[in-house]
Parts: structure tokens; C-alpha cells; sequence
């Protein structure tokens, strides 16, 4: 049994209840009051009057606790709380699935918004990729045709020439296949304009300039403006890396078959000759030359054997059988005839 707790208790009583709480001073009452219920004029219970006559908050704090504990003597009550725990466990675990609910939920919305932006830059791209204009064109032996594109740029096509022309939303872009063509390019800075050939690319904004595509060389001559040239990469070797090359105003310059590029000291006007039905040959080889005069006549040239170099000509188209028959005059050539072709054989 407990001591009783008296106000006549000894200091050390006082100062032990003085460290306790008033919700624990009540409880302990409460438990005490418990064990003494068969007595009640014991002095515990003389005791406990005097501890609720001290201050007001003692007997208030000891209702509480006294309500609380019988709450939990009743078998309803008992079932109450228990179906409040439970009820509060439910919402507990629904609480941490609705949490989960929102992070998925979340999470979907990133990745939708990731698959989104991922098809709309594909759109985006196919967009881009998708042609404005195409246009082919191919000329025959000995026919120089000229054509305005849907921008105003002026394509020159020379004879036995072929050439495809594509217009992106991004780019303007010419593959010249064969033979040579004349550009004055509309400047347009949002759609750079680009000629490319099996070994170079050619960009440009705005210039007036000439592509040769020969077959050891392309040749590449600017009027006015300036151009970029590059070798396409697949035509480098694998040990060199292909550099850009800016050109302008009357310079040549020339892209071999994986090789490095050349500017070349000739005028850049012997390109544009042709306009005026001329062709300008500087220190040309025997190939170059039959590729540039079976453009303009029904039997090609053919170079056979080693080439023969530094032969330098200004003719008149009209009169390209008249320079064949002359050029063993001037350089170690022969002629021979045949059913297809006129050969040129080197005498070296």
C-alpha cells in the first residue's frame, strides 16, 4: 500500500510532488483513490480532500483523468476508440496512397510532357526535312539553259549538265550531279544556299560564283561575294581533317578526289565564259579538256594514256572540231576516231 499523502508530509515529500506534473499529481490520485474506494474516511482519502481543496486545478485535472479512464473501463467506448484507431489508420495508409497516387501522378506528367517535347521536336524536325520545291534539271549535249528559282536566284546550267535543286524551310541546297553551273545566289541569311558535289560543298548567302565538276577536280570560281568550300568528309582521308576554306572576289579555288584544296592562281572570269561561247582553257591537262568539250559536241572526248598538262586555249564553242584538229600542233597529242568516241592519246 502507499504512503499517504499528507500535507503534513515530510520536505523531501513536498519536493518530490513538486516534481511532478499536475496531470501526473492527478493520476496518481486517481490510482490511489482506486485502492482506498472500500475506506472512505482513511487518511489517504483525508489526504486527497486536502490536495483538491489546495487549488482549483487539481480537481479539475483530476475529473479529466478520472473521465478518461472510466471511457476506457466501457466496453462501447472501448469499441469506439478502437474503430477510431482503425479509423484513423485508414485514413492514415489513405493519406499514403493518395501521396503516392500524386508522385505517380507526377511522375506520368514529366513523362508526358518528355514523350511530348521528344514528338514535337520530331514533327519539328520532319517539318524542317520536308522539301518547298524540287526542281531536276538536265541538259544535253551542247545546250546552256538558264533558270530563276523561286527566290530570284539565277542558275546557269551548262551543257551536258545535271543538277538537282532542293528547298528547305532551313536551307537551299543544289546537288550538281555533272558538268558545271553558274550561281547568283539571292541572299537570304535564314536559308543559306549550298552546292554540293560527290567531293565538295559550297555554302553561300549571297555572291555570284561558278561550280566545274570535272572529273578529277571540282573547281569552284567566285565573281563577287564570298563563299565557304569544304571537302565532304567521306571523300578525306581518314588521317586528314577537312577544313573550311572562305574564298571571294576573283579567286579560284580547286577540290580534289581526297585530297587537300588548292587556290589557284587563274582568273576567275575564265569560268563564266562560257556565257558568251567561249571556252578559256589555263594550263589545263588533256582531261580536263575533254570533259568541257563533250559538253558542247555529239561524239565525246575521251583522254586515254598519260595526261598532257599546261595547255592553254580561248576557242569559240563553234569551233571545237577545228581546236581538236589543232591540238597536236600545240601540245604531244594524237587523235584517233572512232564510232563512239575521239580518243586523245599522250606522245610522251
Amino acid at each position: 500500500m502507499s504512503k499517504p499523502l499528507t500535507p503534513k508530509s515530510s520536505a523531501s515529500s513536498a519536493a518530490a510532488s513538486k516534481s511532478l506534473t499536475l496531470s501526473e499529481m492527478a493520476a496518481r490520485w486517481y490510482l490511489r483513490m482506486r485502492e482506498h474506494a472500500h475506506n472512505q474516511r482513511s487518511a489517504e482519502h483525508h489526504a486527497f480532500e486536502q490536495w483538491l481543496a489546495d487549488d482549483p486545478r487539481h480537481a479539475a485535472e483530476y475529473d479529466s483523468f478520472a473521465h478518461a479512464m472510466r471511457q476506457l473501463d466501457s466496453a462501447e467506448s472501448l469499441s469506439t476508440l478502437a474503430d477510431a484507431a482503425e479509423q484513423q489508420a485508414f485514413l492514415a495508409n489513405e493519406a499514403g496512397r493518395k501521396a503516392k497516387q500524386q508522385r505517380l501522378a507526377q511522375l506520368m506528367v514529366v513523362c508526358f510532357m518528355c514523350v511530348a517535347g521528344f514528338f514535337s521536336h520530331q514533327q519539328y524536325q520532319v517539318w524542317q526535312a520536308a522539301p518547298v520545291m524540287q526542281l531536276a534539271a538536265q541538259n544535253p549535249v551542247g545546250q546552256i539553259v538558264t533558270k530563276t528559282l523561286d527566290d530570284g536566284t539565277q542558275v546557269t546550267l551548262s551543257a551536258k549538265s545535271d543538277m538537282e535543286v532542293t528547298y528547305y524551310r532551313h536551307e537551299r541546297h543544289v546537288l550538281l550531279k555533272e558538268g558545271e553551273a553558274i550561281f547568283e545566289v539571292t541572299k537570304d541569311p535564314d536559308r543559306p544556299f549550298v552546292v554540293e558535289t560527290d567531293t565538295a560543298k559550297i555554302t553561300v548567302l549571297g555572291t555570284r560564283f561558278a561550280v566545274n565538276r570535272l572529273q578529277q577536280v571540282v573547281r569552284v570560281s567566285v565573281d563577287h561575294g564570298r563563299v565557304k568550300v569544304e571537302p565532304k568528309k567521306e571523300a578525306a582521308p581518314a588521317a586528314i581533317t577537312p577544313l573550311a576554306r572562305e574564298i571571294t572576289n576573283g579567286q579560284v579555288l580547286e577540290v580534289y578526289a581526297n585530297r587537300a584544296m588548292v587556290l589557284v592562281n587563274r582568273p576567275a572570269s575564265d569560268a563564266f565564259a562560257f556565257l558568251n561561247g567561249r571556252l578559256v582553257f589555263d594550263r589545263a591537262d588533256t582531261g580536263e579538256i575533254a570533259d568541257t568539250v563533250s559538253r558542247y559536241r555529239q561524239k565525246p572526248v575521251q583522254s586515254q594514256g598519260r595526261q598532257v598538262r599546261n595547255i592553254s586555249a580561248d576557242i569559240n564553242i563553234q569551233d571545237i572540231d577545228q581546236f581538236l584538229r589543232g591540238l597536236p600542233n600545240i601540245a604531244p597529242v594524237r587523235l584517233q576516231e572512232t564510232p563512239q568516241y575521239t580518243l586523245l592519246h599522250s606522245r610522251q
